[in-house]
């Protein structure tokens, strides 16, 4: 079975009642997405021999915290979008109120099943106090509130937001590996360091597609700062610096790097473009 599908099904067992609240939740858990956050756990726990079956609920758990993030991103008081991936936010298939509702549930359902999963106490400990500070008001949360927020539109606030609001998760879903495995604290240090890398790249990234595809975005981007070969120069540096501290990780981060190339091959197929 893939990641993506032991992922699912795990969702679908963890939200399996019945009622409107639990139908605006599982329309947003299990709707399509990617699943890249999660996935990280996975193949970070495998680069730190934790067998899947022991890292699903921590991955499972990132994956409800992402989800409340989407829920409560598309709101009318925050980015007000109408739609999620092809289909109708959830705010608007469901009452407004009940749409919160979910989210806010999502968010405190994640940390239940952190604490009832099948990993050592300390590790508990240790993975709930992680996902609290990278989804908290030093992490995602407080990233949010910048981005509704610019004071200036500098690069450095920027780059800011972004490390919060899509590093900080990022980096949480690579950390838990380490910690799932009780290895030296020194690990999770590094996967931060790799995982707030990704997100800068993942960020540079989808600033760049959005400029090429005429985007309607008005927001501030690296792209709008930089111009797009010093962001594109920016993007090869990161991608240098995760190949390069993968590379020193258990079993060279294999199962990470399998999951991070697909996301960045169009960017570093067009490298060569940069010296011509």
């Amino acid at each position: 079975m893939t990641k993506i599908a032991l992922i699912e099904q795990r969702l679908d067992q963890l939200i399996a009642q019945k009622g409107l609240l639990i139908d605006a939740i599982r329309y947003a858990l299990l709707g399509p997405g990617k699943r890249i956050r999660p996935q990280l756990v996975l193949a970070s726990a495998e680069t730190f021999g934790v067998a899947p079956e022991l890292a699903l609920d921590a991955a499972c758990a990132i994956e409800m915290v992402h989800t409340f993030s989407l829920i409560h991103d598309d709101l009318p008081c925050m980015d007000d979008d109408d739609f999620r991936r092809g289909r109708k936010a959830v705010h608007r298939a469901f009452p407004e109120p009940i749409a919160l509702l979910a989210g806010d549930s999502l968010l405190s359902e994640a940390f239940l099943v952190l604490a009832r999963s099948s990993a050592s106490n300390p590790a508990k400990v240790l993975l709930i106090e992680t996902l609290g500070q990278r989804v908290g008001k030093d992490g995602m949360a407080g990233g949010q509130a910048l981005d509704m927020h610019p004071d200036g539109s500098t690069l450095d606030h920027l780059l800011d937001m972004q490390k919060k609001k899509t590093g900080d998760l990022l980096s949480c879903s690579l950390e838990f590996g380490p910690i799932l495995a009780g290895n030296d604290p020194k690990w999770q240090e590094e996967m931060r360091r790799i995982g707030l890398l990704v997100g800068l790249a993942y960020q540079i990234r989808d600033d760049l597609e959005d400029a090429t595809q005429m985007s309607d975005e008005k927001k501030p981007t690296a792209y709008t700062f930089l111009g797009e070969q010093t962001a594109r120069e920016l993007l090869e540096k990161c991608l240098k610096e995760i190949d390069s501290g993968l590379a020193e990780l258990p079993s060279k981060g294999t199962a990470i790097s399998e999951l991070l190339d697909p996301l960045f091959l169009k960017w570093r197929e067009s490298r060569t473009s940069l010296t011509k």
